[in-house]
């Protein structure tokens, strides 16, 4: 059977392109030029990218698409650098505030509660059974037992609270209320960023889905059937905090594909492609490189839900600096924990998920650990692009 699907792979390509992939544009020469010599005399790697706008910046955002395996390795990885820069802070959206006294206790523990840092994370969504998410928790263990015991300690600050997503039944707005029973989780986001990092005087890297990183961007709230324009939506965790203390912070998107205008299942290349064709040029090395005040900020989109309602949008509009590692046909989903929902939390599973009316359809663990699957299975959703 391999051997067939490899062959007949080889024949669309030897006819022209794989049906359904998305070409990346030409570039004309003049902003290719200017692309590659602007990267050329500014060219950080990743990691140092992030750490060089702790100089003049307090909070730092990093905004996900999620599931994409190598950004929260990418995350991993910056913690023993964010401390080396001074920086002891990592605010998560993926954790509960309200645990947070269990998990500053289990990154000082003397051993590592690997199932602690499982349960923490169940807490948060009964249905983000990751363990690169999980292992978060781990990496900022590991580098607090390597420090000398008088040494501050790394932090992992849940920035979330758990939505009582048991009270919904019916999907109301009545139940929707005792749901989000401590209000607006952006607004609960930025509220604990506020009080945990800003008003102690502390530095700390953010890391959330990309959408609650916004600092200046404003979401547009529309119906995609009828082009209706409904109004912007309310201010994400990114806004409020900009709002707080708008010199000290920097919002960094990492690379994934933008939905459609249209029809945002359907995703397209972010500003046209240009940004993929562009780091054809360097070997599609990962990268990180500002946005405000570079040519980059001046690439366009017309075809994007992100350019919606929004006059002559532009990436500047959208973010301060981006990060590139990898072409999104390379991307790979993130590992399932197989012990995330086992028979003894089931129950538990199935009254916190999102979705009341898929709860009759949970009937065994390996049906969660399926769609969690499903959910993470990049190679499938990123097929058309390069």
């Amino acid at each position: 059977m391999r051997r067939v699907i490899v062959l007949s792979l080889l024949a669309l390509l030897l006819l022209g392109a794989v049906p359904g992939i998305k070409p990346l544009p030409k570039v004309p020469n003049s902003l290719k030029k200017e692309l590659v010599g602007y990267l050329k005399s500014h060219w950080l790697a990743p990691d140092d990218y992030v750490i060089s706008k702790f100089k003049d910046h307090d909070i730092v955002f990093i905004g996900e698409y999620h599931r994409i395996r190598h950004d929260p390795l990418f995350i991993q990885g910056l913690i023993p650098r964010l401390y080396a820069a001074g920086v002891h802070n990592l605010g998560i959206e993926f954790g509960c505030h309200e645990y947070q006294d269990t998990v500053d206790q289990m990154l000082a523990a003397p051993t590592y509660d690997e199932s602690l840092a499982r349960w923490l994370q169940f807490k948060q969504f009964v249905a983000w059974g990751y363990v690169e998410y999980e292992d978060l928790y781990r990496k900022a263990w590991e580098l607090n037992h390597s420090l000398p015991p008088d040494a501050p300690k790394f932090r992992v600050v849940g920035l979330n609270y758990r939505t009582r997503w048991n009270l919904d039944t019916n999907d109301t707005p009545t139940e929707r209320r005792r749901v989000f029973f401590k209000g607006d989780v952006d607004s609960h986001m930025a509220r604990v960023i506020l009080d945990e990092f800003v008003k102690k005087g502390q530095k700390a890297l953010i890391y959330s889905g990309s959408h609650h990183g916004f600092t200046l961007y404003r979401q547009p709230i529309y119906d995609q059937k009828t082009g209706k324009f409904y109004r912007f939506a309310d201010p994400r965790m990114g806004n409020i905090v900009h709002d707080s203390i708008p010199d000290r912070t920097f919002y960094i998107v990492l690379h994934y594909p933008w939905g459609l205008y249209e029809d945002m299942d359907h995703e397209t290349y972010p500003v046209g492609g240009v940004i993929d064709a562009i780091m054809r040029e360097f070997k599609t090395q990962p990268v990180g490189f500002d946005v405000v005040g570079s040519p980059f900020g001046a690439l366009p989109d017309t075809v994007s839900y992100y350019a919606a309602f929004h006059r002559n949008f532009k990436l500047s509009d959208f973010c301060d600096g981006y990060i590139f590692q990898q072409p999104f046909s390379e991307s790979e989903g993130c590992t399932i924990d197989t012990l995330f929902v086992t028979d003894a939390n089931f129950r538990e599973a199935v009254s916190f998920f999102a979705n009341p009316a898929m709860r009759e359809h949970l009937v065994k663990p390996s049906d969660f650990l399926d769609a969690i699957r499903q959910d993470s299975d990049i190679r499938r959703r990123f097929t058309p692009l390069e």
